[in-house]
This record gives C-alpha cells, sequence and structure tokens, in this order.
C-alpha cells in the first residue's frame, strides 16, 4: 500500500516543476528536431528495449527530474541582490 513506483515519483516530481520537463529539453536526448525521436541516454544505459522517445514526452527519469528539482529550487531561493534582478535606474 505503502509503494512508490517510478512512475509515481516521476509525476510527483514533475509537478513541482514550473512547467513539465519534456524528452526534448534534456541534455541526455539526442532527437532530431524534424523526426521528433530520439535515444534517451537514461534508458540506453540502462539497456530498455524500447530507449527511442518521442521528444513531447514528459520525461519519467526520476533522476533527472530530482536533478531539475533541485537546480529549480536553488535558483528560486537565490537572494535577488546576487545580480539576478535588473538593477535600479540611475
Amino acid at each position: 500500500m505503502g509503494d512508490v513506483t517510478p512512475g509515481d515519483r516521476a509525476a510527483e516530481l514533475q509537478d513541482r516543476l514550473m512547467r513539465k520537463h519534456q524528452c526534448k529539453e534534456c541534455d541526455k536526448w539526442y532527437g532530431q528536431e524534424d523526426d521528433e525521436y530520439g535515444p534517451c541516454m537514461y534508458k540506453h544505459h540502462r539497456k530498455d528495449k524500447k530507449y527511442v522517445t518521442y521528444g513531447y514526452h514528459e520525461c519519467d527519469e526520476v533522476e533527472e527530474l530530482e536533478r531539475r528539482v533541485k537546480m529549480w529550487q536553488s535558483r528560486a531561493s537565490e537572494d535577488s541582490r546576487n545580480g539576478t534582478s535588473t538593477p535600479p535606474s540611475p
């Protein structure tokens, strides 16, 4: 009853991002813009039989999504005085 599947975890992580992360936005995806399909290096490394994904598919790789959530949270928590905002006008 308390088991969390990788799919459940991926969905939870996707919900924590500003917008859904798609395969085509990942640096581990080597697709072509014109044919919209390409191999996912995470799936290929695991030797999944279906490692070619559709570019507009929502990412389901927990490792990648965890990395993206951490990156987004660190950027969101940065102090605006560190140069992330526009300086005041003279």
